[in-house]
């Protein structure tokens, strides 16, 4: 009767100690934006996310989409695809892959574009999807930063 008594006072303090706060997740800016590929059928391109955890514990991001908005200039939706480690208390880059559709968009917004190289504002809305085992959580996203297309 003594060590049921004692294995369950142990398995209980286990978990009560277990139970540490979880810290928000940061996404730290926007590292690059980048136009891989324009052809007829539509724009295609990296934007490059800082995330930071932290968290002593590592996590996992789950496919997440955020809405980007370059100068002004409706582009569409990034995605990040699949599944993504962190680890716990580091901070590193995270690609997210952008695809739109050219009907979509302006014809003199996409020759705006294809100019290239100069400084625009960038926008990124949507909500980061984070969590471990079955415990889930959504992080809101809304950065707006200079940074120049092609970075």
């Amino acid at each position: 009767m003594f060590k049921i008594r004692f294995i369950l006072l142990t398995v209980i303090i286990f978990l009560f100690n277990s139970c540490k706060e979880f810290k928000e997740v940061e996404v730290t800016g926007v590292k690059s934006f980048r136009l891989t590929k324009i052809n007829a059928e539509g724009i295609e391109g990296e934007v490059i996310l800082g995330i930071k955890n932290p968290n002593a514990a590592g996590f996992s991001i789950y496919p997440s989409e955020f809405d980007i908005v370059y100068s002004g200039i409706k582009m569409g939706k990034a995605r990040l695809y699949k599944r993504v480690h962190i680890d716990g208390n580091s901070e590193k880059p995270y690609v997210f892959k952008l695809k739109t559709n050219l009907k979509d968009m302006n014809p003199m917004d996409i020759m705006g574009l294809l100019g290239g190289g100069k400084l625009g504002k960038i926008e990124v809305k949507g909500n980061l999807k984070a969590g471990k085992m079955y415990l889930k959580k959504r992080f809101p996203v809304d950065i707006s930063e200079k940074i120049g297309l092609g970075s």
